[in-house]
């Protein structure tokens, strides 16, 4: 018998991304109830049509907001947690115990999500298995940097072992890094907040190289969600998240994800990167993600059916095989885009002619949605309105400048009325 709306648990979306608002707008369509715990950075969010919810600071400056909040959803009925940052899921693992039965999540006590997520837990996991990853140097304390610093070739890739603990703390989570000094220094900077570092070798090839596959592996092993991507651009270049993604058939990284996760026993939703090094073709690992990608739009675009079966699957509820996805649909998202083209195009490295037509077999834009364009407003407003105030305040201070009485000029005395110094005489 087909589940009708009245009859489905509530979505509880924690930490939204891009992605997350795509699951949000599809799963109201359906009459489904969704509650967003958004951060202060993402409460736009909450402009979406039918959606209700609250901002809450950072679970990992403030569990016990988190902890009440989802107890009160819990004694209104609970419902399916779907996460959509890594500091979310990393809190929801190590609070699991403390959560209701009827809040039913991915994440559990077993670990696996927080080892999937640990940059060099997971590169062990790749060297147990045979899959291939970049060379790595774990870093834990000033003297193993100085240490190591001088043996490293350069330029090379530093990545916190947890990126999102790295960019609540000094803005990024990858960088490049092209010699002894700037390692020293962005190393430095990471340590000093106690957060271990990889360093690890520069896969060569563009941005345009890297490949993603997104599943969600179930509690028995299957794969009701599969399929790939790639990247068109990225902000910031090179090392950023996807500002244009392209539908792809990528059969290289889907087996690699696979073999990972199932060597890790991992359930839940997931994105593997790998990039394909330019000089010998093959495939590395580079990261996996274990919330709701950035881009999970593209998964409805491309026609797979992304959000309801990721709802379904967190809610246990039985599905048919996935439909075939159509490869050429891309998904474009404005706020990033829009610097990661024009850097593109000051670097010399597109042309605008080339930027459009990479926009071919758009259909899906991110935050934007004619359907329901509360969220971009909400977003894009402040930065219009910043922008406008400042425009309009530096036009007024020109204008002051030009309607204020010239400043009196400086008059030096006549040749005359100058007194020469008395003349020295040995």
């Amino acid at each position: 018998m087909p589940h009708t709306a009245t009859d489905l648990p509530r979505a509880i979306i924690l930490h939204p991304n891009d992605g997350c608002l795509t699951v949000a707008r599809a799963l109201v369509r359906r009459g489904i109830e969704v509650h967003v715990v958004t951060s202060p950075s993402t409460t736009h969010v909450l402009a979406s049509r039918g959606v209700t919810g609250r901002a809450l600071p950072d679970p990992r400056t403030d569990a016990a907001a988190w902890l009440a909040e989802l107890a009160s959803l819990s004694a209104t009925g609970g419902g399916v947690v779907i996460c959509g940052s890594d500091a979310a899921s990393e809190f929801v693992s190590a609070h699991r115990t403390e959560l209701a039965e009827n809040l039913r999540t991915f994440e559990s006590t077993d670990g696996v999500h927080t080892a999937v997520m640990d940059k060099k837990r997971l590169y062990e996991m790749a060297a147990e298995i045979g899959v291939r990853a970049p060379w790595m140097h774990l870093v834990s304390t000033h003297a193993e940097l100085a240490e190591r610093a001088a043996a490293i070739t350069y330029p090379c890739v530093l990545k916190a072992t947890l990126a999102h603990v790295a960019r609540a703390a000094v803005g990024h989570g990858t960088i490049r890094v092209e010699s002894e000094a700037d390692l020293l220094e962005s190393a430095g900077r990471l340590l000093d907040h106690g957060i271990d570092v990889l360093v690890t070798e520069v896969v060569p090839g563009p941005e345009t190289d890297l490949e993603c596959a997104v599943t969600i592996r179930d509690r028995d092993g299957s794969y009701p969600l599969d399929y790939t991507r790639s990247k068109v651009r990225q902000w910031p270049p090179d090392y950023g998240v996807g500002s244009v993604m392209e539908s792809r058939r990528l059969p290289g990284t889907a087996a690699i994800n696979r073999q990972l996760l199932d060597h890790a026993g991992f359930v839940g939703i997931s994105a593997c990167e790998t990039k394909r090094h330019s000089g010998n073709g093959e495939l590395y690992l580079i990261e996996i993600n274990v919330r709701v990608p950035n881009g999970f739009g593209l998964a409805d675009a491309m026609g797979v059916d992304g959000s309801w079966r990721l709802y379904a699957s967190a809610a246990g509820i039985p599905l048919g095989p996935q439909p075939e996805q159509v490869d050429g649909r891309k998904a474009i998202f404005p706020d990033l885009e829009f610097r990661a083209a024009a850097a593109r195009v000051r670097a010399g490295d597109q042309t605008p002619l080339q930027v459009l037509r990479s926009y071919r077999g758009a259909r899906d834009f991110g935050i934007v949605s004619l359907r329901d364009p509360g969220p971009a407003v909400a977003m894009f407003a402040p930065m219009v309105r910043r922008r406008l105030t400042r425009v309009l305040r530096e036009a007024w201070q020109r204008v002051l400048r030009r309607g204020a009485p010239a400043p009196a000029p400086e008059v030096s005395a006549p040749v005359s009325e100058i007194t020469p110094e008395p003349r020295r005489t040995a």
